[in-house]
């Protein structure tokens, strides 16, 4: 098909905790074939709050309000879910 022609597709992207190691497993396993979701494991420890200088708060703006949203939902639920716009992965 040609690319020109394609329609964009929306990105799903799964991040979950590495403290659910049980659901990443079962995530991976039901989603692998899946070609427009990824599924990220959360690899980062402890709490990244306030470890940002006043530089890069600035420079990401709204930015920084989503992720805070999203690493928020990761400690509380042990997962989240980011729908990107995006076209299909080649």
């Amino acid at each position: 098909m040609d690319e020109t022609l394609r329609t964009p597709t929306r990105r799903i992207v799964f991040i979950v905790s590495s403290a659910r190691m049980d659901l990443y497993d079962k995530l991976r396993d039901a989603l692998i074939r899946e070609p427009d979701v990824d599924l990220v494991l959360d690899r980062r420890g402890g709490d990244r709050r306030g470890i940002d200088s006043p530089i890069e708060r600035e420079r990401r703006g709204g930015q920084r309000r989503v992720a805070n949203a999203i690493d928020e939902e990761v400690r509380d639920c042990g997962w989240a879910v980011l729908r990107l716009p995006g076209a299909r992965r080649r």
